[in-house]
């Protein structure tokens, strides 16, 4: 039978924070940093300070989100606009059917890819941020050098998409290294 005081040494603990199982000699917490023997008000400390990073937390996820969204707007606008230039072309008996199909054709591969990276910006969030931000910059590239106006055409909407991928982008580097710093 083993001594009552050799059981208690050897009993894992669970730390108080996040119910992880830790030694007990252990003095923090190896997953989540609560300071397990520390004195009542470390471990306050430690508490009130994981409850404002959730705080900034959640405020670079709505950013994040919201950028995430844009990709969304950013897929249907292209589809429309697609749409729309098709129909305005068609309805003008202009014949450019060699021309009209194939923009068509790639307004819905660039609303295709814009509605994949918001698909892939809830899992990787920088990744998929920066790539459509880069996507959208060379269209916007692109269409400048076709036509210079094109720059100036709806450029409220397109300083508003240049806001939101910023700061998105922003927002998740920065919950990218809170996340690393804090080992969340």
């Amino acid at each position: 039978m083993e001594n009552s005081s050799v059981a208690a040494v050897n009993r894992p603990l669970n730390c108080t924070y996040c119910n992880t199982a830790v030694a007990q000699p252990d003095n923090f917490c190896i997953t989540c940093g609560y300071p397990i023997n520390g004195t009542e008000e470390d471990q306050r400390f430690f508490v009130s300070e994981r409850n404002a990073l959730a705080i900034d937390l959640e405020d670079h996820h709505k950013k994040v989100n919201q950028a995430g969204k844009s990709l969304y707007w950013l897929a249907g606008a292209t589809l429309v606009w697609g749409f729309i230039q098709y129909g305005i072309t068609a309805s003008k008996g202009i014949d450019n059917g060699e021309l009209d199909k194939p923009l068509l054709l790639v307004n819905i591969i660039l609303a295709a890819l814009y509605l994949g990276l918001g698909l892939w910006s809830r899992k990787k969030p920088v990744a998929a941020l920066v790539s459509g931000f880069s996507l959208y910059l060379i269209v916007q590239i692109l269409g400048t050098i076709g036509d210079p106006a094109y720059l100036f055409k709806g450029i409220i909407i397109k300083i508003l998409f240049v806001g939101y991928f910023i700061k998105g982008i922003k927002s998740a580097m920065e919950a990218e290294r809170l996340k690393k710093q804090y080992y969340i």
